[in-house]
């Protein structure tokens, strides 16, 4: 086959695919990571609660010579069934081990191998099954004429497109639908036909100015915002940042651009 990739002989014996009753399954400590966290047991809670088989992947379990299973991965979905009580067996993909070293190394594989989901891929599957904070963001980025970036790689941006999609959830989350909208169409108007290569470092000090001195100068703040190019407001954050070293780039934002729109207001 022509432009085929060179491949490395397979490794391993094919694992099978099996249910295996939970009472089977066996957590070695020497190399499996503690679910005893605060957040651990709060994942736990919620796929218990929320237990879905269409969600449910195979654990990855292996079977020792005496033949005891230790699951390499998904001890959070073995934790969460025992939880319910109403859960006996679980899928497995079941491949044999030597030892505990193996297992540990096929648990480092496994968790090097995965590429965590992106704010924009979940923001996509989120608007794909139908969930409403994310048809809100999309209908108000619609309304201001813009739209959400394929990728997180600003130099593949057309003009309009943004990624901050952390910032519109928390701008809707903190202050509503209706300054989310007032915002997006303010900067719409300032930076209009430009690449927002910045937008998300500036939206926050956007948002912020809307919420504290209302919709109705939503006007003058998309004046304001287009008397400076992005780069611009950009360096007045880091500055604020600079003197303000215990504040976060959302506050430092907050405090640039709202310093902007007040003196803008007093003048």
């Amino acid at each position: 086959m022509s432009g085929a990739p060179k491949v490395q002989p397979q490794r391993g014996q094919r694992p099978s695919l099996e249910f295996r009753p939970i009472a089977d399954l066996m957590i070695d400590d020497s190399y499996q990571r503690s679910i005893d966290t605060g957040p651990s047991q709060s994942l736990v809670k919620r796929i218990a609660r929320e237990w879905d088989w269409g969600l449910c992947q195979p654990l990855n379990v292996a079977r020792r010579e005496d033949g005891v299973l230790y699951v390499i991965d998904g001890q959070h979905r073995l934790a969460a069934a025992r939880v319910r009580g109403d859960i006996y067996d679980l899928p497995c993909v079941v491949i044999a081990s030597g030892s505990a070293h193996e297992e540990a190394a096929s648990f480092v594989a496994l968790n090097q191998q995965r590429r965590p989901l992106s704010k924009l891929d979940l923001f996509k599957a989120a608007l794909a099954a139908g969930e409403t904070e994310a048809c809100v963001i999309q209908s108000a980025l619609n309304d201001g004429g813009m739209s959400v970036a394929k990728t997180s790689n600003p130099d593949v941006w057309k003009p309009g497109q943004v990624s901050n999609i952390g910032g519109l959830e928390h701008c809707v989350r903190q202050y509503g639908e209706k300054i989310l909208r007032t915002s997006l169409l303010a900067a719409s108007v300032a930076f209009h036909g430009q690449v927002l290569r910045y937008f998300g470092t500036i939206f926050p000090g956007v948002a912020a100015g809307v919420a504290t001195h209302g919709v109705e100068h939503a006007d003058m703040i998309a004046t304001v915002l287009g008397g400076n190019e992005q780069t611009d407001w950009r360096d007045d954050i880091n500055r604020a940042k600079a003197d303000h070293p215990n504040l976060n780039m959302r506050d430092a934002a907050v405090l640039a651009v709202g310093r902007a729109i007040a003196e803008a207001l007093e003048g």
